[in-house]
């Protein structure tokens, strides 16, 4: 059964479109640069990387994922890790693609906004892609990936 509520859902023969874009992040995150502009600003297929954004060195395209009520998709900070920073807010719902694994499953990071500074988590969570039904690039930003090292 598809999150989105299809319950003659069959993966085989449903193109998720949510598949697709978020592997177009992550291509646009990897490739760095390309010359292609959208009309909508917040298009998730703007490229190149940095072209939802205003600083001068990019990394990630930040994104948030919408369920099927429409709510964001939000990740809690784990009550049982007491090694993670104090700075950490509770939740969080800005995301940045680490990783594709199969067709549709992903692994996300969770990012936060720190006044003007966009800051990497050690949290990571692994989602099929195929359980939202929304997806809206928030902006392109650089974020520190090794801000414990």
């Amino acid at each position: 059964m598809s999150c989105c509520g299809k319950k003659d859902f069959d993966s085989s023969s449903f193109d998720h479109c949510l598949c697709d874009v978020v592997k177009a992040v992550k291509h646009i995150q990897d490739a760095g640069t390309d010359d292609m502009c959208d009309d909508c600003p917040t298009s998730c297929f703007t490229k190149p990387l940095g072209g939802l954004g205003s600083p001068t060195a990019f990394n990630t395209r930040v994104i948030n994922l919408l369920t099927k009520t429409g709510d964001a998709f939000k990740v809690h900070k784990p009550m049982c890790d007491k090694d993670a920073p104090s700075s950490y807010p509770p939740s969080f719902t800005c995301f940045r693609i680490e990783k594709i694994i199969g067709d549709c499953c992903v692994m996300l990071r969770a990012v936060f906004k720190d006044g003007y500074t966009w800051k990497a988590t050690d949290l990571c969570v692994t989602v099929d892609i195929r359980c939202f039904c929304g997806i809206i690039c928030v902006a392109d930003v650089f974020v520190d990936l090794c801000p414990y090292d």
